[in-house]
C-alpha cells in the first residue's frame, strides 16, 4: 500500500468548486460524459505531486487551472505511509499570480524539498510510463527509443539500474574523452618527432657550419697576418721616401721664392710707366618754348557747352533715377517676400511632408509585410517547420494539386480581436500544419518529409474547392441585437479550402463574435450555437447524457500571436493619409516652382533696373566732374595770360644772357687750343716710354721663364710630400684596422705574443703564399654560403623539444593507463548491469507478445544499440504489426493509426505492471481512436493484470464503458457528473 494514493482534494480548481475522490487499492475506472471533470482529477493528480503545468500540454500557465472568478485553487493528495494505517498529505496552493505553496503534512516546504519527499515513494509524475495524460497520450508514440528506455526503467526498475546505466554513459564520456586526449597526444608527440628530426639534420649542418667557419676564421687570421707584415715593409719605405721628398721640396721652395720677388720689382716699375691723364669737356645749351594756350581755350569751351546741355536736363536725369529707386525698393521687397515664403513652404515640405510620406511608407509596408516577419520569427522558434517550408517551397512543382503552407501564413485575419478567437478555436497542430489538396500528395509528403527527412511536422488533406461550401445555421441579424456583429469566419480569409477545412472541422461559420455585452444574453443565444465569443471570453455550451438541459463554461482567452493580422482599416486609413500628404507635397513643389519662377523674373528686373540707376548716377556723376575739370582750366587759362604780361622782360633777359655765354665760349676755346699743344708733348713722351718698357720687358723675359720653371719644381715637390704622405697616413690605418681584425679572429693575441693560441696551426700554414690563402678562403666561403645558417634559438628550440617529446610520452601513458582503468571498470560495471536490463527488456518483451497475441496482433520489445560501448544509443524499440500481410514496424506516429497507436501503449503499460516499483499508474482516455473490438480486448487485460496480488494502484479514465465489460471485485468504476441531480429515468447499465 506504500505511496499507493489514498484521497484527491481539490477546492475551487478548474471545474470545480470543492471535491474529495477516493480511488480504491487495484483498478479504478473514471467514466463520464466529455466535460464532465474526469481529466480534471488527473490534472490535479499531476499538479498536486508537484509536476509542471507543461506535462499536461494544456495551459502553460498554472494559474490558468484556479476556477473562473476565484483567487486561489488547492489541492491536497493524501497517500498511504511506510507505516501501517500512516499517511502522507501532499497540498500544493495556488494564487491568481501563478505562484505555488507546498506542504507536507500541514508544513509547508520549498519545491525542492517537497519534490524529494514525492520521489522518496518512487512516484514520476513526468514518466510517460507512469502518467499519460489525455493530451499527451499522442507523446508516448513520440519518444525516441532512449527517452522510452529511461522512462521505462524509472517506472519498473530500482534506482541502482538507473545509476549503472548513467555512470556506464559518464564513464563512456571520460574513456573518449582519454582516447581523444591520448590521440591527441599521439599527435602532437609524431608531429614533435618529425620536428626533431627535421632539426636533427639542421643542427649537423649547424656544426659542420661552425667547423669550416673555424678553418675560414684561421685561414682569414693567416691571410691578416701575412698582409700586416707587409704592410709594415711598405710604410718603412714610404717614411724614407718622405724624407727625401721633403728635403727636396724645401730647396725647391728657396729657390721659388728668390724669382717671385724680382718678378714683383719689375712689374711695380712697368706700373709707373703707363700713368697718364686727360680731361675733356664738353658744354650743352638747349631751350624750349611751349605754345599750348589755343588748344586749353578750345577744351574749356567745348566743355562749357556740354555742361549747360546737361543743365538744361538735369531735373528729368534725377526725376527718373527717384522712379528707378523706388522701383528696385519694391522689387525687393517683393522678392524678399517671396524668399521668405518659399522658405516656410520648404521646410514644411522637408520637415513635415517628406517624413511623413516616409512614415507612412514604412507603416503601411510593416502592416502588409507580416508574414516575412513571422517566417523570420518561425527560423528561430521552429527550424524544423522553417526547413520543410524552404522544401516544399521549392518542390511544389513535384505534386499534381496545391500544397499550402501552414495556416499561419495562408491565412489573413482582418484584426487581432479575430486572430485570437481563431487560436482559441483552431489547435495549434492544424495552423502549423502543410495542407494538401490531393491525398496521394499528401502521402508523398508525409514520407519525405517526417520518413526521409525526420522533420517533426503535421501534414492535414482539404478538399479542393472555388467557393465556400457552408452557410450559418443562424442569420448574423437574428444575433445583432444579442451584441454579435459576425461569424468568425467573416474575419478570416485565405484559400477557399483551408476555409472549408476550419468550416468543416471546427465550425468556425457558426462561431458568432461580439462584444462585452454578449455575457448579458448568454440565455437568449439559440441552441444550435455551440461556441461563441464575447470580448475576451469564451462560451462553451454543452450537452448533458443525464439531464434535459444545457451547460455553459466560461473561460477567459488570451492572444497567442501566431496569426498574420491585417487591419485592413488601419492599411486603408493609412493609405488615405499616404494619398492626401502625396498630394499636399506635390501642391507645395508646384508652388515653390511657382515661387522660384516668380523670385527669377523679380531678380532680371533687379537688375534691368540696377543697371538704369546706375548709368544714371554716372551721368550725374561724370557732369559734377565736369564743373570742376572747367574751373581748372579756366584757372590754368589766366595763368597763361598773367605770363604773356612778362614776356617782354624775359626776352631781353635772355639776349643779356646770351652775350655773357659768348664771351665764355671764347674764352674755353683759347684755353683748349692751349691744352691741344700739351698734348701733343705728352703723346711724344709716351711713346718714348712705350719704347722702353718694351725693352725692359724683352730684358727680362729670362728671368719670367726662369721663375715659372721654379714654380714647377716647387709644385712637384710639394705634390710628392703630399701624396707620400697620404699613402703612410692610409697604410698606417689599414695596418692597425688588419690588427684589430686579427686579434679579433685570434682571442686578442697577435702571432708574435708567446701565449699565441694558434701558433701551430700557423706553423702549418707556413709554406702558403698570399694567393693560395686566399684561394682557401674563397673555397670555404662559397661552402659557407651553400649551408643554412642557423642562430641559437634554432639549438634551443631543438633542446626544448627534446624536453617536450619526453614529457609527452609520460602523459600519453598516464592516459593510456586511465583508459585502460576505465575500460576495466566499464567491463565490470557492464557485466552487472546488462544481464539486468536484458532481463527487464525480455520480461517486458514476453508480456508484450503475449498480451498482442492475445489480440491477434503481433508486437515485440527489443533493445536497440548502434554499438555495445556506445550508451548514448542504447533505447527500446515498440515493433508492431497489425495485419497478416505487413512486416513487424516501429511504432511511429507517421506510420499507425492513432487507434493502433493506443492499443500499443496500453499493452506496453500493462506489459510494465508485473514489474513495476511504482505505486501507482494512471492512463487518461487511452482508448480513444480504438474500434469496440479492441478497446474491448484492452479493458480484459488492464482488469485481469491490474487486479492481481501485488499489482500496483491503476486508475483508467475513459469517457464511455462498452457493454456486457467484464467485472471483478477489485474493479471500483466512478461514475462523474456535474449536476446537482440526475433525471429519473436514467439508468446505469452496470452489469
Amino acid at each position: 500500500m506504500i505511496g499507493r494514493i489514498k484521497s484527491v482534494y481539490c477546492k475551487d480548481f478548474v471545474s470545480y468548486s470543492e471535491i474529495t475522490f477516493y480511488p480504491k487499492k487495484y483498478f479504478n475506472v473514471l467514466t463520464g460524459p466529455n466535460g464532465t471533470g474526469k481529466s480534471t482529477i488527473v490534472s490535479a493528480i499531476v499538479l498536486g505531486l508537484g509536476g509542471d503545468p507543461q506535462l499536461l500540454d494544456r495551459s502553460s500557465s498554472i494559474a490558468d487551472y484556479i476556477q473562473s472568478g476565484k483567487n486561489a485553487a488547492t489541492i491536497i493528495i493524501t497517500i498511504f505511509g511506510r507505516n501501517d494505517q500512516s499517511t502522507e498529505a501532499f497540498k500544493r496552493m495556488i494564487n491568481h499570480n501563478g505562484e505555488s505553496r507546498f506542504f507536507v503534512n500541514t508544513k509547508e516546504f520549498s519545491k525542492t524539498k517537497y519534490l524529494s519527499f514525492i520521489a522518496a515513494y518512487n512516484i514520476q509524475v513526468n514518466n510517460l510510463c507512469q502518467f499519460l495524460p489525455q493530451d499527451r497520450v499522442q507523446d508516448f508514440s513520440k519518444m525516441n527509443p532512449q527517452e522510452l528506455l529511461v522512462n521505462t526503467m524509472s517506472s519498473v526498475c530500482d534506482n541502482q539500474l538507473i545509476r549503472s546505466f548513467t555512470d556506464l554513459k559518464e564513464m563512456r564520456i571520460k574513456q573518449l574523452s582519454a582516447q581523444a586526449d591520448r590521440e591527441k597526444q599521439n599527435d602532437k608527440l609524431q608531429q614533435e618527432q618529425n620536428r626533431l628530426e627535421q632539426l636533427q639534420v639542421s643542427i649537423d649542418q649547424y656544426q659542420e657550419r661552425q667547423e669550416i667557419l673555424q678553418k675560414l676564421n684561421l685561414y682569414k687570421a693567416k691571410k691578416l697576418w701575412t698582409e700586416v707584415k707587409s704592410s709594415e715593409e711598405k710604410i718603412d719605405n714610404y717614411k724614407s721616401q718622405l724624407d727625401k721628398a721633403k728635403e727636396d721640396y724645401n730647396v725647391a721652395k728657396k729657390a721659388f721664392e728668390e724669382e717671385k720677388g724680382a718678378q714683383e720689382e719689375i712689374l711695380k716699375l712697368n706700373a709707373d710707366l703707363r700713368k697718364k691723364t686727360t680731361e675733356q669737356r664738353n658744354i650743352q645749351q638747349s631751350t624750349k618754348s611751349i605754345n599750348e594756350v589755343d588748344k586749353i581755350k578750345y577744351l574749356l569751351e567745348t566743355k562749357q557747352h556740354e555742361l549747360q546741355l546737361f543743365n538744361d536736363t538735369k531735373s528729368e536725369a534725377l526725376n527718373e533715377l527717384e522712379k528707378r529707386k523706388e522701383t528696385i525698393i519694391k522689387t525687393r521687397e517683393t522678392t524678399m517676400s517671396h524668399y521668405n515664403k518659399r522658405r516656410e513652404l520648404e521646410t514644411q515640405l522637408n520637415d513635415e511632408k517628406i517624413p511623413e510620406i516616409t512614415a507612412l511608407c514604412h507603416k503601411i509596408d510593416r502592416l502588409e509585410n507580416m508574414k516575412s516577419q513571422k517566417i523570420e520569427e518561425l527560423r528561430v522558434r521552429n527550424p524544423n517547420l522553417f526547413k520543410a517550408m524552404n522544401w516544399v517551397a521549392q518542390n511544389k512543382q513535384k505534386y499534381s494539386c496545391n500544397i499550402y503552407d501552414p495556416m499561419i501564413f495562408e491565412l489573413r485575419i482582418k484584426s487581432e480581436e479575430g486572430a485570437m478567437y481563431l487560436e482559441n478555436v483552431v489547435r495549434q497542430r492544424d495552423l502549423f500544419a502543410f495542407a494538401c489538396e490531393d491525398k496521394n500528395d499528401m502521402s508523398d509528403l508525409i514520407n519525405e518529409l517526417c520518413v526521409k527527412q525526420k522533420l517533426s511536422v503535421n501534414v492535414i488533406y482539404c478538399a479542393p474547392a472555388e467557393k465556400c461550401l457552408f452557410k450559418p445555421t443562424v442569420p448574423i441579424t437574428e444575433l445583432t441585437q444579442m451584441g454579435f456583429n459576425a461569424y468568425l469566419v467573416d474575419l478570416v480569409t485565405g484559400p477557399i479550402p483551408l476555409i472549408n477545412k476550419l468550416c468543416g472541422t471546427y465550425q468556425i461559420h457558426n462561431i458568432p463574435i461580439g462584444k462585452d455585452e454578449v455575457s448579458k444574453f448568454t440565455a437568449c443565444v439559440p441552441k444550435s450555437i455551440r461556441i461563441y465569443f464575447g470580448g475576451n471570453k469564451k462560451y462553451s455550451v454543452m450537452a448533458s447524457r443525464y439531464r434535459a438541459d444545457l451547460m455553459l463554461t466560461e473561460s477567459i482567452i488570451k492572444k497567442k500571436n501566431q496569426l498574420i493580422t491585417l487591419d485592413l482599416n488601419q492599411i486603408n486609413s493609412l493609405k488615405e493619409r499616404h494619398a492626401k500628404s502625396i498630394l499636399e507635397k506635390d501642391h507645395i513643389r508646384n508652388t515653390l516652382r511657382d515661387i522660384d519662377n516668380e523670385f527669377d523674373r523679380l531678380q532680371i528686373v533687379l537688375r534691368q533696373e540696377g543697371d538704369a540707376k546706375k548709368r544714371i548716377e554716372q551721368k550725374l556723376s561724370h557732369f559734377s566732374n565736369l564743373a570742376d575739370e572747367i574751373s581748372k582750366l579756366q584757372s590754368k587759362v589766366n595763368m597763361i595770360n598773367k605770363s604773356f604780361a612778362s614776356s617782354d622782360n624775359i626776352k631781353k633777359t635772355f639776349e643779356k644772357a646770351v652775350l655773357v655765354d659768348l664771351k665764355k665760349i671764347f674764352q674755353i676755346e683759347q684755353h683748349l687750343h692751349n691744352s691741344l699743344e700739351l698734348t701733343d708733348k705728352l703723346m711724344k713722351g709716351k711713346k718714348v716710354s712705350k719704347i722702353m718698357e718694351i725693352a725692359h720687358l724683352q730684358q727680362q723675359e729670362s728671368q719670367i721663364n726662369t721663375l715659372k720653371e721654379r714654380e714647377d719644381q716647387f709644385l712637384k715637390a710639394s705634390t710628392l710630400v703630399n701624396k707620400l704622405t697620404g699613402l703612410l697616413q692610409s697604410k698606417s690605418e689599414e695596418l692597425n684596422s688588419k690588427t684589430v681584425e686579427l686579434r679579433h679572429l685570434c682571442s686578442g693575441k697577435l702571432p708574435s705574443n708567446d701565449d699565441f693560441p694558434f701558433k701551430n696551426d700557423f706553423d702549418q700554414l707556413s709554406n702558403l703564399n698570399l694567393e693560395q690563402i686566399y684561394e682557401t678562403i674563397v673555397e670555404f666561403q662559397a661552402r659557407l654560403d651553400c649551408m643554412k645558417n642557423l642562430n641559437s634559438e634554432t639549438i634551443t628550440d631543438f633542446r626544448q623539444r627534446q624536453t617536450e617529446v619526453e614529457e609527452l610520452k609520460k602523459v600519453i601513458e598516464m592516459k593510456s593507463n586511465q583508459e585502460k582503468n576505465i575500460d576495466a571498470e566499464i567491463i565490470t560495471l557492464y557485466n552487472n548491469w546488462e544481464p539486468q536490463l536484458t532481463k527487464l527488456i525480455e520480461t517486458i518483451n514476453n508480456k508484450f507478445s503475449e498480451f498482442m497475441d492475445s489480440l491477434s496482433y503481433v508486437g515485440e520489445v527489443v533493445l536497440s544499440r548502434k554499438d555495445k560501448s556506445d550508451f548514448d544509443s542504447y533505447g527500446i524499440q515498440i515493433m508492431v504489426k497489425y495485419r497478416k500481410d505487413a512486416k513487424l514496424q516501429t511504432l511511429d506516429k507517421y506510420i499507425q493509426s492513432g487507434g493502433e497507436r493506443a492499443v500499443a501503449i496500453a499493452i506496453y503499460s500493462l506489459s510494465l505492471q508485473h514489474i513495476t516499483h511504482v505505486p501507482f499508474r494512471c492512463v487518461d482516455e487511452i482508448n480513444q481512436g480504438m474500434d469496440a473490438k479492441n478497446e474491448r480486448h484492452i479493458f480484459n487485460l488492464l482488469l485481469k493484470e491490474a487486479t492481481k496480488d501485488g499489482s500496483a494502484q491503476y486508475l483508467f479514465v475513459t469517457p464511455k464503458l462498452l457493454l456486457d465489460l467484464n467485472y471483478n471485485d477489485r474493479l471500483c468504476v466512478s461514475v462523474v457528473h456535474n449536476s446537482g441531480s440526475i433525471k429519473s429515468d436514467v439508468v446505469f447499465p452496470l452489469c
